[in-house]
């Protein structure tokens, strides 16, 4: 009988989700992952839009870009892939096991959030392509909705990049090799696409691989564990 992915959680991973519910998520496994999900998206839009805010009242902006990303066009094409992540994320519970597999990933990539909100305030930023400077996805959408720009300063290290590196390294393992390639094949999609669709910078792009590399899913070995097997 093999331990489960459950009860193997490092206890750290689900420090983000209050100790008070954790009798009753356990006691509704359905409802608990929706319960989590929603508790990340609260704590992660209060971080995103938070930092948004503080770094808004910089008057001057530092812009990491190479000389020539600042004449490439956009390749509006790869919105679609650039987009697939945000989905993903909102999405993230239906493709745990459980709310405590779900706690590891999501503690991940609040961390790397936290991390990053923190850097776009001290270190304020603009995008330097001539098409955009405030990157041709969101240009789109507050276009379409007349709402303001909800990506402005967020830019390196990029989110998109750690977030779905943490992704890979947390699902690959628990996947067949075909599943596993398939996966990191999306990932290094979502990756390119950020660069493609004017969102980031390459510097934007490599900060965020490092930001992955440091902060990952605590337990990774975990997920190739497979299910609780009664006897």
């Amino acid at each position: 009988m093999q331990p489960s992915t459950e009860a193997s959680t490092d206890a750290t991973a689900v420090r983000w989700i209050p100790r008070a519910w954790h009798a009753w998520l356990d006691a509704n496994p359905r409802a608990a992952l929706a319960a989590c999900g929603a508790w990340w998206g609260l704590l992660w839009a209060t971080i995103w839009f938070g930092s948004a805010w503080l770094s808004s009242f910089w008057t001057h902006r530092i812009e990491f870009a190479l000389p020539f990303e600042r004449t490439v066009d956009p390749m509006h094409w790869m919105i679609p892939i650039y987009a697939s992540y945000d989905l993903a994320a909102a999405f993230l519970p239906l493709f745990c096991r459980g709310w405590r597999d779900y706690a590891v990933v999501g503690r991940a990539i609040l961390l790397q959030t936290a991390v990053s909100c923190t850097i776009y305030i001290i270190l304020p930023q603009q995008l330097a392509f001539s098409t955009t400077r405030t990157g041709a996805v969101w240009d789109w959408l507050s276009g379409l909705t007349g709402l303001p720009h909800p990506g402005l300063y967020s830019y390196a290290p990029s989110m998109h990049v750690a977030g779905v590196i943490a992704i890979g390294m947390f699902f690959a393992p628990r996947l067949g090799r075909a599943g596993a390639t398939a996966l990191w094949a999306w990932c290094i999609g979502v990756i390119a696409s950020t660069w493609m669709v004017q969102e980031h910078h390459l510097a934007d792009i490599a900060s965020g691989i490092v930001l992955a590399l440091v902060i990952r899913p605590r337990t990774v070995a975990s997920a190739s564990v497979g299910p609780t097997m009664s006897s």
